[in-house]
């Protein structure tokens, strides 16, 4: 077993990883290179209920560490740079921060315990309230993403849609979905993400399957509830992650894992933890850069996981 010391454990392996099940993008599967729990620049304690993550445009990873009642910046290899927020209900103050995204030079932390999106600039100072619900804008807001393009996705899971907005005028543009079990459907949609051709995928968690629209919202197919193979269905997942080849990466948390997909939605294989002595439990979001670095918010664990995937022969 791997020692959880107080501090950021770096790993960094090379040619001695355990063997994970290989994801099918032509290497053996990722190889963990980290462990995130307690860091020692960081004032206030370790992650406590790690939750949504994002990448930002220096590479710097952003966690919505919720237990905390604040986001974490971390780099790419886990240490620890700053700290944004802490608890309350004023501007720049979270309760239970869910998620966080990146669009341009802007940071949105969806703070869901006020139940409103905060903006903040490259400096990490608080801009604005772009949607509340005390201010008539959203429902229950849950997870979040953004496109380059302007527009905030938000899972609303008072009214079991997707709710896309212009992210700094809030008119909203479009809404996909609403309450049930048929194809477009959802029943608790959670995280969200946005692929290269725009594409949307979902996960719907109490459908138990990963859901994918096309940038109008039109329904394409979905992902894990009907798998030919039953390594791949899913149960209760709670984010999904899309890399530069198209492949998805699935935080199954009702699996204690992450299952990958490829482009097609075959399933291709699945990191727990186990091998390592490091077992996930109710992983709560997973994010993948274009350089091969995976994030895994192992929120029942209170720890951030990064592996790397293995070279492949796929130069997209």
């Amino acid at each position: 077993m791997i020692p959880i010391r107080s501090i950021v454990v770096l790993l960094l392996l090379a040619g001695v990883a355990a063997p994970v099940r290989s994801t099918g993008t032509g290497g053996p599967g990722p190889e963990l290179i980290a462990v995130v729990h307690t860091m020692p620049d960081d004032p206030d304690g370790p992650l406590s209920r790690p939750r949504g993550i994002a990448i930002g445009w220096e590479g710097q990873i952003y966690v919505a560490d919720s237990g905390n009642d604040r986001v974490v910046v971390l780099d790419s290899l886990g240490g620890f740079v700053s700290q944004i927020g802490f608890a309350g209900s004023g501007d720049g103050r979270f309760v239970d921060p869910s998620d966080v995204a990146v669009e341009g030079l802007h940071l949105f932390v969806l703070d869901e315990g006020n139940e409103r999106i905060q903006v903040f600039d490259r400096y990490e100072v608080f801009s604005q309230v772009i949607l509340s619900r005390e201010g008539g804008g959203i429902g229950i807001p849950l997870r979040m993403a953004a496109d380059p393009f302007g527009r905030i996705y938000v899972s609303d899971r008072e009214e079991d849609l997707i709710r896309v907005f212009r992210s700094f005028t809030r008119e909203e543009e479009m809404r996909v979905g609403g309450y049930g079990s048929r194809s477009g459907q959802f029943r608790h949609p959670s995280d969200i993400d946005i692929d290269r051709e725009r594409r949307i995928y979902v996960a719907d968690t109490d459908n138990d399957r990963v859901q994918i629209f096309d940038p109008l919202g039109g329904f394409l197919r979905s992902i894990g509830k009907e798998s030919p193979s039953p390594e791949g269905s899913l149960r209760a997942p709670a984010a999904v992650a899309v890399d530069r080849r198209g492949g998805v990466l699935v935080a199954d948390t009702g699996n204690d894992r992450i299952a990958f997909f490829d482009s097609e939605g075959a399933f291709v294989g699945e990191f727990d933890g186990r091998k390592y002595g490091l077992a996930l439990r109710g992983p709560e979001d997973v994010a993948v850069t274009d350089h091969g670095l995976i994030y895994i918010s192992d929120t029942g664990n209170d720890r951030l996981l990064i592996l790397r995937e293995q070279p492949s022969d796929d130069k997209r």
